[in-house]
Parts: structure tokens; sequence; C-alpha cells
């Protein structure tokens, strides 16, 4: 599904041993800990999936809406996005920074990017309907500029308290405790 992708990602950078033990720690280790994303309940995915959700409508209120109006949902166009962490989709100079954040801070970079990547393309977004949207979606990702992502994505005030709390709901509700 993803994992293929990353493990090619990384071996551009590290040798075939390396690349092995980088790839044992980021599926098992905090602040990290992907192997959830490709368990066979997807239980990862889903978590992660509804946090990006969550995110979009706290911090890009309109666009949020505005995907609302126009029945789009963010699992229709994000899924690779965050299941592979970027690397399926997008240029390799935003992949190399993405993981290099990654590898330092975890999930709270992914999030910041895909703020910062719709927080861009939202100013063509809210001009358009269902079908251009999707088709915007589909080729968007080869047109942005890593260091341009990345340098707004920090400017996102993104908290780790943020992420929490809606991976607690999101555990809560997979519980039946909320």
């Amino acid at each position: 599904q993803g994992m293929n992708f990353i493990a090619a990602m990384f071996l551009t950078f590290l040798s075939e041993e390396e690349s092995f033990w980088l790839l044992v720690v980021v599926m098992n280790r905090e602040p990290y800990k992907i192997r959830d994303l490709f368990g066979e309940d997807m239980a990862g995915t889903h978590e992660v999936l509804y946090i990006a959700e969550k995110l979009l409508e706290q911090f890009l209120p309109e666009l949020y809406q505005h995907f609302e109006k126009e029945n789009i949902h963010v699992t229709m166009f994000v899924t690779q996005w965050l299941v592979t962490l970027y690397v399926r989709e997008f240029p390799f100079d935003l992949v190399a920074r993405v993981w290099d954040s990654f590898l330092v801070e975890g999930w709270k970079v992914i999030y910041r990017v895909l703020l910062s990547l719709m927080e861009c393309a939202s100013k063509d977004i809210l001009g358009f309907q269902f079908e251009q949207i999707l088709h915007y979606l589909r080729d968007f990702p080869s047109t942005v500029n890593g260091q341009d992502i990345m340098t707004a994505s920090l400017k996102i005030n993104l908290k780790r308290k943020h992420i929490q709390k809606h991976a607690t709901v999101w555990r809560q509700n997979l519980r039946g405790g909320g």
C-alpha cells in the first residue's frame, strides 16, 4: 500500500541495512509508530484521517466548509498523501524535507505540512465546485514548491495538544465512550 514507497525513499539515502533498521524504527517507535497505518484493519489510517479532518476544520474553517458544501471528504484526496507520508505523490524536495523533520518531530510535521498544502491550495479551491476540486487536487502535488510549503508550515501554530485532543476523541469513540 504505502510501505514500499517509504522503504524506497530510505534506500535513496541509506544502505540496505540502514534502510531496514530505519524502517523498523519508524514502524514501531514513538513519535512515529506508522505500523498501524498498514495493519489489516488500517486502524492507524482511520485515526490519521480523522485527525487530519479535524485539524482542517480547526485551522482552515473556510476551506473545510467549502469541502462540506461540495460534498468533498478529506479521504478523497489525502489518504495516499498521509499513508505514504507524502512520498508517493509529491516532489522529492518536499518529501526529503518532510522526512528530515518527521524523524525529529514525528506526526506534528505531517499535519503541519498538510495544513500548509491546503492553505496554499485554498486560494484556488474556494472558487471551484466538486469535479473541479477533485481534478485540481489530483494534479496539485506535482505543482508545489517544497521549500515554500515547509516555510509556510512552520508558521502554522499547531501544537501536539491539538493532535492529542483529536486522537483521544477518536480512541474514545472507537471504544464506544464518546
